[in-house]
């Protein structure tokens, strides 16, 4: 069984987080929105800490993203939609069947319900429901 590369992240919820994160800095740039006080950053930032602490998360595990409660609530302070229920439990599918079996996990559909879902996305793919069948 092939390792998983530690320095390949994994743990982080890809395109529609960077997406999000693209639409803020270009708001912030456009100055069409602004940062908080400096003070109130700080404070933010000294929270997330203490709850991570409390959680007893350690520190090296600050930058691990893959969690859909951060994603949507950053998405709610940039008026970004949350990720759908359909991606979510795609992402996870994903994690778990790579857990299961790194060297074959994409050969696996056992989630082609979920991908079925994906494909009538307009997020997913720029053709129309009828350029495709199913």
């Amino acid at each position: 069984m092939i390792e998983w590369d530690p320095c390949i992240p994994r743990k982080i919820i890809g395109f529609p987080f960077f997406e999000a994160q693209a639409k803020w800095i270009a708001q912030l740039l456009s100055g069409k929105r602004r940062l908080p006080p400096r003070d109130e950053m700080m404070r933010s930032v000294e929270e997330l800490y203490r709850s991570r602490d409390a959680a007893s998360i350690p520190k090296h595990y600050t930058h691990d993203i893959a969690d859909f409660e951060y994603c949507d609530r950053y998405g709610d302070h940039i008026g970004f939609p949350h990720l759908e229920e359909w991606r979510k439990q795609l992402c996870l599918s994903a994690l778990v069947n790579a857990d299961a079996n790194l060297e074959a996990y994409r050969d696996s559909w056992d989630d082609h319900e979920l991908l079925q879902q994906a494909l009538k996305s307009p997020h997913f793919t720029q053709l129309g429901p009828g350029d495709f069948t199913i």
